[in-house]
């Protein structure tokens, strides 16, 4: 299927681009509102296969890594299919298939390999391609676009916890997984809205662009970057096996792990991702064990939502005001508030004081996502903004995927959850100091140019 292409000259004044924001806004709502899903059914699946719960919950968070460790293979197809809307199509069906065949699993490898495996790459191949395709639309409005698409992530905790357990408690953990399945098969129409404008962007000659301090602004300053194909290089030659082998390595575009800034940054976002996925799976079940009933368990996730939209807009929202802060500024705020809450969380058991402390983790992570999404977007080239976030997802995948596993073990070990949220909060302080390593090697190759 070939893409189609508008007739645009300019980014930021093609309204087709808010419609992309909306099938963004959709698709995030449901791939990440399925992470949540898998966390509100831990406990019903864990007693249904008389396992233990870090195994259950090491599916959820595998279901979340395996589509960041199929990073650099995504980045390939997106450089040399010519259509992100069929990369899309195909992910959405296999996140669909996932499920449904999860649903009916007898053994824990059965789910482990539909649920983590299957829909897991649907996942991959069904996220990364809307960023690429927005940052085409946008460079002075890719703050707010991105806010407003990402806040789905948020507003999917909110609908998916209450939800998911209401589903739970009238069609079983079974049901509520094949309902998932028919509701991730949505993300095909959000793919056949993803119309890629008809704006030249560098293929041949891309260039990485260092991020000044009012990032969000869109100023950019490029050095000279190398040579990696994409599908226009591609079209219309008929390559030997030798050679698409050789083309789909290139195209993975392995030159971005030799850049300092990117190391910098992505290092210190494993730190927060690494909490942030493990925080998600057990939140839940660490209102449970703290004394929580079901049902207020269950509301936690709308709280960590509430406060990851707030988290979302405060930038862009302050951008245009006098008060506007560097991008970097953000970043620290969102790590210090995110560090502290995990602390207090550890050792709260009344309800309302664990939702408002549940609310600050999610504002801090919203601060801290939105700032880096700004960041990476003025990193390097449009062209090459997928194959970043892709490398990027798979270092984090691979640190990542151990959150999860190790939560689960704190909790065998201690009875609570309690080491593991005081270890997430050390991990936030070592992303600050890593996020001003980055800052500083920013500025150092600003003076010298």
């Amino acid at each position: 299927m070939a893409s189609q292409r508008r007739p645009v000259h300019h980014q930021d004044e093609d309204p087709w681009g808010w419609v992309v924001v909306g099938a963004t806004f959709v698709a995030f709502f449901i791939t990440y509102g399925n992470l949540k899903a898998l966390g509100v059914l831990l406990l019903a699946m864990q007693n249904d296969f008389n396992s233990d719960v870090w195994i259950i919950g090491w599916i959820a968070v595998l279901y979340n890594s395996i589509s960041l460790l199929s990073g650099p293979f995504v980045a390939s197809i997106d450089r040399l299919v010519s259509s992100r809307r069929c990369v899309v199509i195909v992910g959405g069906v296999l996140g669909s298939a996932g499920f449904m065949i999860g649903s009916q699993s007898t053994t824990v490898l059965q789910l482990t390999l539909s649920v983590a495996v299957l829909s897991g790459l649907g996942k991959a191949l069904s996220f990364f391609s809307f960023f690429g395709v927005l940052a085409s639309y946008f460079s002075d409005n890719y703050s707010v676009a991105i806010a407003i698409s990402t806040s789905s992530i948020p507003i999917s905790m909110i609908v998916y916890g209450p939800l998911t357990q209401i589903l739970l408690d009238t069609y079983g953990w079974r049901g509520t997984m094949l309902i998932m399945g028919g509701i991730t098969y949505h993300i095909l129409v959000c793919g056949e809205l993803l119309i890629a404008p008809a704006v030249a962007s560098p293929t041949d000659k891309d260039q990485y662009q260092k991020v000044p301090d009012d990032a969000a602004e869109g100023d950019d300053i490029s050095t000279e970057g190398d040579n990696i194909p994409s599908s226009k290089t591609h079209k219309g030659k008929c390559l030997t096996i030798k050679g698409n082998i050789q083309s789909f390595f290139t195209s993975m575009d392995f030159n971005i792990l030799a850049n300092k800034r990117f190391i910098f940054l992505t290092a210190s976002m494993i730190g927060v991702d690494f909490c942030f996925n493990g925080w998600v799976v057990y939140m839940v079940s660490h209102g449970i064990f703290q004394g929580l009933s079901s049902y207020q368990a269950s509301l936690l996730p709308t709280t960590f939502g509430i406060g990851y939209i707030l988290g979302k807009f405060m930038a862009p929202l302050t951008d245009r005001t006098r008060c506007k802060l560097p991008t970097i500024s953000w970043v620290y705020l969102g790590c210090i508030l995110m560090s502290a809450s995990y602390l207090t969380e550890a050792f709260m058991t009344l309800f309302p004081v664990q939702m408002i402390v549940t609310c600050f983790i999610g504002m801090g992570h919203g601060i801290v996502s939105q700032s880096r999404d700004v960041i990476v977007r003025f990193l390097t080239s449009v062209d090459r903004l997928v194959a970043v976030m892709c490398w990027q997802s798979l270092l984090g995948g691979l640190c990542t995927m151990g959150s999860g596993l190790l939560t689960g073990l704190i909790y065998e070990w201690t009875g609570s959850f309690q080491g593991a949220l005081i270890m997430y909060s050390g991990i936030m302080l070592i992303s600050i100091l890593l996020f001003f390593i980055y800052d500083k090697i920013t500025k150092q190759e600003q003076d010298q140019c």
